[in-house]
């Protein structure tokens, strides 16, 4: 027996197919673009200012500055790698406002940003907010020897053997 829709049976067919072959290729996560994260300070954390997230509006950066602890830091339970400080950077006042903070598990797992943006402040010398101005506004590239690290893992692996042995730029 004919059906009357036996004429789009071909059709059907190449959708079918279609879908089949592609699915697998669109069900992929996209590989997260790699980061550059240069090392700016180092004391009770190392400080790695994120240079892929600044963005500019005349001369104040809003920006991701990544904070590593020391290696088995735990908060209760869990083991941290640190978190990312959300920070917006007047390089000509010379002012730092916070704006929130997001935790990093072992492993890389991200939490939510907390807290709200507080009102800028000046930026005390010495510091590693300091650090990560001179970074961000005088293009400053301390720790010559230590490589730009494209991954949080890879920061992390970086930083903690300067933390112990308190390395200087």
């Amino acid at each position: 027996m004919k059906s009357r829709l036996d004429h789009l049976r071909a059709a059907r067919n190449a959708l079918l197919a279609l879908v089949v072959w592609t699915t697998p290729t669109l069900a992929q996560t996209a590989s997260p673009a790699p980061l550059e994260l240069r090392l700016a300070d180092v004391g009770r954390f190392a400080v790695f200012v994120d240079l892929t997230s600044v963005q500019w509006t005349g001369r104040t950066a809003k920006l991701r500055v990544l904070q590593v602890t020391e290696g088995g830091f735990k908060a209760g339970a869990d083991e941290y790698w640190g978190g990312w400080r959300h920070e917006v950077i007047d390089c000509d006042a010379r002012s730092i406002a916070h704006a929130g903070f997001g935790s990093i598990r072992a492993g890389g797992r991200e939490g939510p940003v907390t807290g709200d943006q507080r009102p800028a402040a000046p930026i005390p010398p010495g510091g590693a907010d300091d650090a990560a101005a001179k970074v961000v506004c005088d293009g400053w590239k301390p720790f010559a020897g230590v490589p730009v690290a494209t991954t949080v893992e890879q920061a992390v692996g970086l930083a903690r053997p300067l933390i112990e042995t308190g390395a200087e730029p």
